[in-house]
C-alpha cells in the first residue's frame, strides 16, 4: 500500500531524530575516548573538549539548517502544487458554472427583507426577453401560470421557515407569449455580518424543463402506441435475444412475455422458407438496415401464419448496431380475402362461372390462338326469357336459386372444357372451339344452341315442391366468318339474341348485319369514332378546379368531345361505350394523354401558371393497354412535367384486379404522375385501397354534392369523405358543384378543391387560357 505524504514525513523526522541520536552519541563517546588517549595535560583536554564540542555543536548546527532548508524548499514546493491544483479545480468549477448559467439554468436571489430579486442573464434568456430593461419588466408571480402559484408561494414560505430545499415544477409565460415548463430550486441562505445573523434570503436555479417534459410525452405516447397497435412489435439485442414484446405481439404468437424474454426469435421458424431466404434477409438487414417483405411464421400451438414483416437496426453514434425492431402483422384473413377477391375478380359471384370480364380475357386469347391456326369457334350468347316475370312472380331469392340451377345444368352439357360465363344478370355465354368447316361450322354450333336451351329448360324444383321452368334464347357469332375480334364476337352474339327473341321464345339466331338498327348503329359509330381519330375530329375541353380556400383555379380536368363534320357535337354518352367494347379506347386513351401533355407544355410556354391537368382512365385502358409506356412517351416527347399530370381511376377498375392495378400505380407514381380516386363512395370503397395504393386525391361524386346542403345523408357523406382524406393525408375535390349554398358547406368542412358549373362549364383550350389569364384574386 502506498503510504500518503503525513506518514512519509514523519518517518522521514523519526529516521533523522535516530540518525542525530547515533552520530551524537558516537561522536561523544569517540571524543572522550580520544581525548583520553592522546591528552596528557588535563588543561589542555579541556580545551580539546570545548573544541570538540563546539566543533559538534557547529557541525550539527549546519546539517539541521541544511535538513531545515530543505525541508523549506520541499513544503513550498508542495504549497505551490496544492495552489496550482486548487486554482485549476476552481477554475473548471467556474467555466461548469458558466456553461450552465448560459446553457440552460437560470439564477436567482430574493431578499423577502429589501424586495429585491437579482438574476443572472441565463434567466433573461429562458424567458425569451429581448427589451432593454428585465428588471423593470419582468414581474415574478404574475407570469406563474394560475393553477401554480398557490403551490409555488407555499414551496417558498416553507424553505424561508424550515431552511430545507424545495424544487417545484411550474409553467411560466414567456415574453414571445409561449407557455413553458420550468424547474425552480431554491434554498434559505442567511446573511453573516459582524458577527451576528443578518436577514434571510432565498437563492437557486430556474431550468427549462419544456424539452424534457415534451420528449418524455412523445415517448409515453410512442409507448402506448406500441402496446396499443395491432401490430406485433418486438425488440433484440445485437445478438438477437428478445428485450421486449408488446401485447400483440403475444397475442398474436401465443407465447407470454416471460416465455420470449432472452430467447431466439428463430423458435417462431415456420419451416417453410429455406437458409438462402433468411440469408438474403439478413443481408439486406445490413446493407441497408431495413427489411420488409412477407414471411411465413409458426405460433406456439404449430400453426403456421402469414405475416408481412419490417425489421431495423437501431445503431449507436458510432454506426454499431445495437438493437432489432421487428414489426409485423398477422395477414392470414388478407390472404384468404384476397384468394377471395382473386377468384371473385375472374369469376361470378352467384353462380360461380367466369364472369364478363374473364370471359372477355379468355376469348380474346383464343381469338389470337385461332387467327394463328385458322381455328373456326362460335361464341353463343344465352339470354333468359321473361325470367323478370320469375323475380317478380316468387322474388329475387327463387330467382337467384333458378339462375344458379341453370349455370349448373348448362356448364354440365358444355362439359368442363368448355369456357361458360355470366355475361350479365340474365345471360350466359359459351365459347365453342375446334367447330368443323364451312357448313359443319354451323351445324355444330347450332347443335351446341340446342343443347343450352334444352339444359336451361330443365325445371328447378323447391323444396315446397313446386316447379319453375325458364326458356332460354340464344344467338351465335362464328369466327371467322362473322366476326374476328373478341369484342365483335360478343356484340355480334348480342345482336344475333334479339334476332332470336324476335323469332319466338326458345329460338337460337345467327348473327346478321340486318339483325337491329340498334347493331348497325353501334357499328357504325365505331366506324365513325376510328375515323374521327385519325382526322382528328375529337377535341380536348378543360373545366376549372378551383382552391376553395383562395378561390384561384389550380388545375382542369381535361374532357374529350367528338364534333361529327355531318351530325355536329355527339355525346361522350354515346361515343364512350362504343369505345369502351370495341376496343378504340386504347388508342383514343393514348391520344388523349398525348394531346393533354401537349396543351399543357403550350401553356406552359405561353407564361401561364403550372397547372395540375386531370383526365380520366377507363378500366379497359387501364387494365388491358400499356398505360406507363402511354404515358411515359407522352410527358417525354411533350416536356410537360409528370408532377402537372393527374390521372383518375375510378374504384371499380382498382377493385377489379388490385394487385394488377397497384403495380401500375406505382408505376405511375414512379414517373412522378399525381392520381386521383374518381367517383369516390358510388363503387367499391375500400379503406384497404386507399392505403395501399399510392393515391393523391380523392373526388367526391356530383351524386352526393347535387343536394348540399339539405339531405339527410349527403352531407354526412361529405363530411366522412373529407374526414377521411384528411386523415390519410389526401387531397378532396368536389365534383359537380353549382350554388353557392353548396361552395360554402364544402368549405365549412375543409374540403380542398371543387370544379363545376358554378366556376364554369368545360372550355375549349382558347377559353380556357383566357379564363386563367383573368382570373382575380381570392374568393
Amino acid at each position: 500500500m502506498i503510504d500518503s505524504k503525513a506518514a512519509r514525513a514523519r518517518r522521514a523526522v523519526g529516521w533523522g531524530l535516530l540518525i542525530y541520536l547515533a552520530v551524537g552519541a558516537a561522536w561523544v563517546l569517540g571524543g572522550d575516548a580520544l581525548l583520553a588517549r592522546c591528552a596528557t595535560d588535563p588543561g589542555a583536554g579541556r580545551r580539546h573538549a570545548v573544541a570538540l564540542g563546539l566543533l559538534w555543536v557547529l557541525a550539527s548546527g549546519v546539517l539541521a539548517a541544511g535538513w531545515l532548508h530543505r525541508r523549506h524548499r520541499a513544503d513550498a514546493r508542495q504549497r505551490d502544487a496544492e495552489a496550482r491544483a486548487t486554482q485549476r479545480a476552481l477554475e473548471r468549477s467556474q467555466a461548469r458554472l458558466r456553461l450552465a448559467l448560459e446553457g440552460g439554468v437560470g439564477v436567482w436571489d430574493w431578499r423577502p427583507g429589501q424586495r429585491r430579486l437579482d438574476f443572472s442573464a441565463g434567466l433573461q434568456r429562458l424567458l425569451r426577453y429581448t427589451g432593454d430593461d428585465f428588471d423593470r419588466d419582468f414581474r415574478p408571480l404574475p407570469r406563474v401560470h394560475r393553477a401554480d402559484r398557490r403551490r409555488l408561494v407555499a414551496a417558498a414560505r416553507a424553505a424561508l421557515a424550515t431552511g430545507k430545499a424545495f424544487s417545484e415544477s411550474v409553467r411560466l409565460h414567456c415574453f414571445d407569449g409561449d407557455e413553458r415548463w420550468f424547474l425552480l430550486r431554491g434554498r434559505r441562505t442567511v446573511e453573516q455580518g459582524d458577527g451576528q445573523e443578518g436577514a434571510a434570503r432565498l437563492a437557486g436555479t430556474l431550468a427549462d424543463e419544456t424539452p424534457a417534459r415534451r420528449e418524455a410525452e412523445r415517448s409515453r405516447l410512442a409507448a402506448t402506441v406500441v402496446d396499443n397497435t395491432t401490430e406485433g412489435v418486438l425488440v433484440t439485442d445485437a445478438a438477437s435475444r428478445i428485450l421486449s414484446v408488446n401485447a400483440a405481439f403475444t397475442r398474436l404468437v401465443g407465447y407470454t412475455e416471460a416465455e420470449l424474454l432472452g430467447r431466439n426469435p428463430r423458435l417462431l421458424k415456420s419451416g417453410r422458407h429455406d437458409a438462402g431466404f433468411y440469408q438474403s434477409m439478413w443481408d439486406a438487414l445490413q446493407r441497408t438496415g431495413h427489411w420488409r417483405g412477407e414471411i411465413w411464421n409458426r405460433r406456439k400451438n404449430g400453426e403456421v401464419f402469414p405475416e408481412r414483416m419490417s425489421m431495423s437496426c437501431v445503431r449507436d453514434a458510432s454506426g454499431a448496431v445495437t438493437h432489432y425492431v421487428c414489426m409485423f402483422a398477422d395477414i392470414s384473413e388478407e390472404k384468404a380475402q384476397y384468394g377471395r377477391l382473386e377468384f371473385m375478380a375472374h369469376h361470378d359471384a352467384l353462380t360461380t362461372l367466369a364472369n364478363r370480364s374473364h370471359f372477355a380475357q379468355q376469348l380474346e386469347a383464343a381469338v389470337q390462338y385461332a387467327q394463328a391456326g385458322g381455328e373456326r369457334m362460335a361464341v353463343l350468347l344465352l339470354n333468359l326469357d321473361r325470367f323478370k316475370d320469375v323475380n317478380d312472380s316468387y322474388g329475387h331469392a327463387i330467382g337467384d336459386q333458378v339462375l344458379q340451377h341453370i349455370a349448373r345444368r348448362v356448364q354440365a352439357a358444355m362439359g368442363d372444357g368448355v369456357l361458360v360465363g355470366r355475361m350479365a344478370g340474365d345471360e350466359l355465354g359459351v365459347l365453342a372451339r375446334r367447330l368443323g368447316a364451312g357448313g359443319d361450322a354451323e351445324r355444330e354450333a347450332a347443335a351446341v344452341a340446342q343443347a343450352m336451351i334444352a339444359a336451361a329448360g330443365e325445371p328447378w324444383r323447391s323444396p315446397e315442391g313446386f316447379e319453375v321452368v325458364a326458356g332460354a334464347s340464344v344467338g351465335i357469332c362464328l369466327f371467322p366468318a362473322h366476326a374476328a375480334t373478341a369484342q365483335s364476337l360478343l356484340q355480334g352474339a348480342h345482336a344475333a339474341v334479339y334476332g332470336a327473341k324476335a323469332r319466338g321464345r326458345g329460338a337460337w339466331c345467327f348473327f346478321d348485319q340486318g339483325l337491329t338498327a340498334a347493331a348497325r348503329e353501334r357499328i357504325a359509330l365505331e366506324a365513325r369514332l376510328r375515323r374521327a381519330l385519325a382526322l382528328g375530329h375529337l377535341q380536348m375541353h378543360y373545366q376549372p378546379q378551383v382552391d376553395i380556400a383562395s378561390g384561384r383555379i389550380v388545375g382542369a380536368e381535361a374532357l374529350v368531345r367528338w364534333t361529327d363534320p355531318d351530325e355536329g357535337p355527339i355525346a361522350p354518352v354515346r361515343f364512350i361505350p362504343v369505345a369502351e367494347s370495341s376496343g378504340v379506347i386504347g388508342p383514343m386513351g393514348e391520344w388523349v394523354v398525348r394531346e393533354v401533355c401537349r396543351q399543357g407544355r403550350a401553356w406552359l410556354d405561353a407564361g401561364l401558371p403550372p397547372l395540375t391537368l386531370a383526365l380520366n382512365v377507363s378500366p379497359r385502358q387501364f387494365h388491358l393497354t400499356d398505360l406507363v409506356g402511354g404515358v411515359a412517351d407522352a410527358l417525354r416527347d411533350t416536356g410537360f412535367p409528370a408532377s402537372g399530370l393527374e390521372l383518375e381511376i375510378t374504384e371499380g377498375a382498382l377493385a377489379e384486379r388490385p394487385e394488377e392495378a397497384r403495380q401500375v400505380l406505382l408505376r405511375l407514381r414512379a414517373l412522378g404522375v399525381r392520381m386521383a380516386v374518381d367517383d369516390f363512395g358510388t363503387g367499391y370503397s375500400s379503406l384497404a385501397h386507399l392505403k395501399r395504393f399510392p393515391i393523391d386525391v380523392l373526388k367526391i361524386d356530383r351524386s352526393f354534392i347535387r343536394d348540399l346542403p339539405q339531405g339527410a345523408d349527403d352531407p354526412a357523406i361529405c363530411t366522412a369523405i373529407v374526414a377521411l382524406g384528411r386523415s390519410l393525408g389526401l387531397s378532396v375535390l368536389a365534383e359537380g358543384v353549382e350554388t353557392d349554398a353548396q361552395l360554402a358547406f364544402l368549405r365549412a368542412l375543409g374540403c380542398d378543391s371543387f370544379q363545376g358549373y358554378l366556376c364554369a362549364r368545360p372550355l375549349s383550350p382558347a377559353d380556357f387560357a383566357q379564363l386563367l389569364r383573368g382570373q382575380g384574386g381570392p374568393r
